[in-house]
């Protein structure tokens, strides 16, 4: 964002300085152009006063010759003299052919009186390389000749160069100094939301202690940096108050719980045989109840802060967790299947990836007919180690599986097995807690694949290019 606002503040004070210079630039050529034209216009008028004797043979020839060599040498012209026939009379250079056919028009209407300059605006160029100027020379009213002048506008060329140059030079110092001022000035501007930037990506990874600390930068944003420190204290403070219900709750009404479940059980004895089976829905109903606060407590405790990770060993755990379900899963004659022996190594909360895993293998199963199997694989995937749980049961729709993820959804496969609908939810916030993700996805021709991905140890993930030497994940803190 810096070198866009430099390249905004650089592009502005370009536009503004063309805008400016331009103009002056143009104003100084036709400025200078114009003085010129004057200046020679004005000179031609006196070499013509002076004329009037030479044509009436009252002033010596050569001195006037040599006084326009003079000032033509001075001022790179060249003058002729004509007399009312167009013969030359008089000129400052002996070589006159190219001069005299470049003044014959201008000569020939200053013979019918007529001053011949170039208008103000110089035609269509300000930058003509010659000034032709013709005036007649006249004895009292009468026209007895023209002198015309052609002057080179090298000499103004060459000045306006060096103001156009001039201009290009303030130009572009002008443009590296708001440069150089533009870089402490969008580091004045840009400090408040880089601030505002970190302090919202470690909120979002769960940081909530952290504020924006806004010591410099506008004032504007200064006051709101304060709005926002006074909305996350109260977001903050509106989300602990939830957790804390939640978990106190959970917790506080576990031991009520488990006590009318040993009373209710007490009743057996003492309930006749035809309302035992009334006695035995009401036992389940009430661990079903213990099940539902439990899964709320490890949901509440999920979606805490400040736990600490450390290095897991993917292989080890699944096979950890194959072998804890191995009997239920024999019971259902469903076959559990773990092909990857290689070892990963990622960075999770303990005991977050056995909840993971237990709750998709339980999902597995209850979904599975009877001589399926379940396969559970891990694999590297770039910066995550990637964990499948793909089961051969009636599969889902893709609308279905996104939305499996919901707390408390339940879709239609779930209509004769018991659960709260929280299984996916607690193991989808588990992993994003984690830095991971869980994603539910169809197979073909049926069955679901969960997919769950898990950040790599930072050296683990380096190790990958060299699985000969493996490495020690060092302990580190979630944000």
């Amino acid at each position: 964002m810096r070198r866009k606002l430099l390249l905004t503040y650089l592009t502005l004070t370009a536009v503004i300085l063309l805008m400016l210079e331009v103009p002056l630039a143009l104003s100084y050529s036709m400025s200078a152009y114009h003085q010129l034209v004057m200046i020679r216009a004005g000179e031609a008028r006196e070499l013509a006063v002076e004329a009037t004797a030479v044509l009436e043979d009252r002033a010596s020839t050569t001195a006037f010759e040599e006084r326009l060599r003079r000032y033509g040498s001075n001022h790179q012209t060249t003058v002729v003299l004509v007399d009312t026939k167009g013969r030359v009379a008089a000129a400052s250079r002996t070589d006159i052919d190219a001069p005299a056919t470049v003044l014959r028009s201008p000569l020939a209407k200053a013979l019918r009186g007529k001053s011949v300059e170039p208008s103000r605006d110089l035609g269509h160029s300000v930058r003509p390389d010659e000034v032709v100027v013709a005036e007649p020379v006249r004895h009292g009213e009468k026209v007895i000749g023209a002198l015309g002048s052609v002057a080179s506008s090298a000499a103004v060329q060459r000045d306006v160069e060096r103001h156009t140059l001039v201009l290009i030079a303030a130009g572009a110092l002008a443009l590296t100094a708001v440069g150089l001022a533009s870089v402490p000035l969008s580091r004045w501007l840009l400090r408040p939301i880089r601030e505002f930037d970190n302090t919202v990506h470690a909120i979002v990874d769960g940081a909530y202690d952290v504020r924006v600390r806004c010591g410099g930068g506008p004032p504007e944003m200064q006051g709101l940096a304060d709005a926002f420190n006074r909305m996350a204290d109260h977001l903050v403070t509106l989300l602990e108050t939830q957790r804390a219900f939640v978990a106190d709750a959970s917790h506080q009404m576990r031991n009520p719980l488990t006590a009318l479940r040993l009373r209710v059980e007490t009743l057996e004895s003492g309930v006749l045989p035809e309302a035992r089976k009334r006695l035995q829905q009401a036992v389940a109903e009430i661990e079903r109840l213990s099940t539902l606060l439990d899964q709320l407590l490890r949901l509440a405790r999920a979606e805490g802060r400040d736990q600490s990770v450390e290095p897991t060993d993917v292989a080890e755990v699944i096979a950890t967790r194959v072998a804890a379900w191995e009997q239920a899963a024999a019971r259902k004659r469903i076959t559990l299947l773990a092909p990857g022996t290689d070892r990963t190594v990622t960075a999770c909360v303990p005991g977050h990836l056995e909840q993971i895993l237990d709750v998709l293998i339980d999902n597995a199963l209850h979904v599975s007919d009877v001589d399926t199997s379940i396969t559970i694989r891990h694999e590297v995937a770039g910066a995550y180690a990637q964990i499948q749980v793909i089961d051969e049961g009636p599969g889902m729709s893709a609308e279905d599986c996104r939305r499996a993820l919901d707390r408390f959804w339940r879709g239609g496969q779930s209509a004769g097995h018991e659960g709260s609908g929280l299984g996916l939810a607690i193991a989808d916030t588990l992993a994003k807690a984690n830095g991971g993700s869980l994603r539910l996805l169809p197979t073909t021709p049926r069955g679901i694949e969960a997919r769950v991905e898990m950040p790599l140890c930072p050296r683990a993930a380096q190790a990958t290019e060299n699985p000969v030497r493996m490495p020690v994940c060092p302990r580190a803190m979630a944000d």
